[in-house]
């Protein structure tokens, strides 16, 4: 019996060395460790909220014009023949300009201002790589921490007041907040060194309006974003 304990344990012992030492050669010889990748893409609000809602009310504009480019930067950190850790950063900036539905001024204009969202944020995802060389496709999901601004620059009309004049503000509010996503992408490698990748992302993150925006309610963060980029493996 101790016989068999020992060679069952010698056995278990060889198979988690060859392993090892299988996943060490894959690692010196087929694939770096490391790949700083540089992507730019184009990103659409979801704008499936209350707050989205109060902003545009009565105006022409909806969230989905705030669709405009949006550029990131990401480490993949390979830790398998499938697997990956990747940490990234992302900047978005839209605007769109747009006039009252029912209001013009007294010359027969439009009354016109813009709306802008502002947002960055850092992120951490774990990444499944399918295949084992050439062409990869690949899916993940993960987390991170997002910084938020909004704002109108314009022109208003002052309902208030007796005769409804005309007049210029800015209006802003900022906030932070988690987010969640989902990733999937082709990843092409052009050379032991360089490779192209296609990704396709889609975020969740919400947010409380606050500031001069304070009662319009939750803010959707959510949103599609499509990008393309370059990854320099090392």
């Amino acid at each position: 019996m101790l016989r068999h304990i020992t060679r069952t344990i010698v056995l278990a012992t060889l198979l988690l060395v060859i392993g090892a030492d299988a996943e060490a050669q894959w690692q010196r010889h087929y694939e770096p460790m490391g790949q700083l990748r540089f992507r730019l893409g184009i990103f659409e609000p979801a704008g499936g909220s209350d707050g989205w809602d109060s902003v545009f009310e009565g105006f022409t504009g909806r969230p989905s014009d705030l669709q405009d480019f949006i550029g990131g930067m990401d480490y993949l950190w390979r830790t398998g023949r499938h697997t990956s850790v990747l940490f990234g950063f992302s900047y978005f900036s839209g605007k769109t300009t747009s006039a009252y539905e029912d209001w013009v001024a007294d010359d027969g204009s439009d009354i016109r201002h813009t709306t802008g969202l502002e947002f960055s944020d850092l992120t951490a995802a774990f990444v499944y790589r399918f295949g084992s060389t050439g062409i990869r496709p690949y899916a993940g999901i993960g987390g991170g921490f997002l910084w938020w601004t909004l704002t109108d620059e314009g022109y208003f009309i002052d309902f208030g007041a007796p005769d409804q004049p005309v007049f210029w503000a800015w209006y802003g509010a900022r906030g932070n907040t988690f987010e969640a996503f989902g990733l999937v992408g082709v990843d092409f490698p052009l050379s032991p060194r360089w490779s192209f990748f296609a990704e396709g992302r889609y975020r969740w993150a919400s947010d409380e309006l606050g500031d001069d925006f304070s009662g319009f309610g939750k803010l959707d963060l959510s949103g599609y974003e499509i990008s393309g980029g370059f990854g320099v493996n090392f």
